[in-house]
């Protein structure tokens, strides 16, 4: 397992930021909106969708980093189910909105490739 501080550095930018403000975003809503925004994230649409998004974005990342590319491979498959998914979902309201969630997917995994 080798360890690219170059990588390292940006999984933590690309993946430390938007956790951070999303923490701080939870902590400055009031009780009810807090209870509301738990119950959208803990339904099985949200985890399948988003969830699966994220994770295996964090996973084929991690992936990289690491240099562990069994890792990387099952993070990039988790991410395209998500994202499979998450397009589905969308392409039911809207079908531009389908499209473009499909198309930032496509980046999103070329982009765990690149760094």
């Amino acid at each position: 397992m080798n360890v690219d501080t170059d990588r390292l550095v940006s999984f933590f930018i690309l993946w430390g930021t938007p956790a951070a403000f999303s923490i701080i975003e939870y902590f400055k809503l009031s009780k009810t909106e807090k209870q509301e925004a738990i119950r959208d994230l803990t339904s099985l649409k949200s985890i399948i969708t988003t969830g699966s998004i994220l994770i295996g974005g964090v996973m084929a990342s991690l992936g990289r980093v690491l240099s562990l590319l069994p890792l990387h491979i099952i993070g990039t498959f988790i991410l395209v189910i998500g994202g499979i998914a998450g397009a589905i979902e969308a392409w039911k309201t809207e079908k531009k909105r389908g499209i473009i969630i499909l198309a930032f997917i496509v980046s999103m995994i070329a982009f765990t490739f690149v760094i």
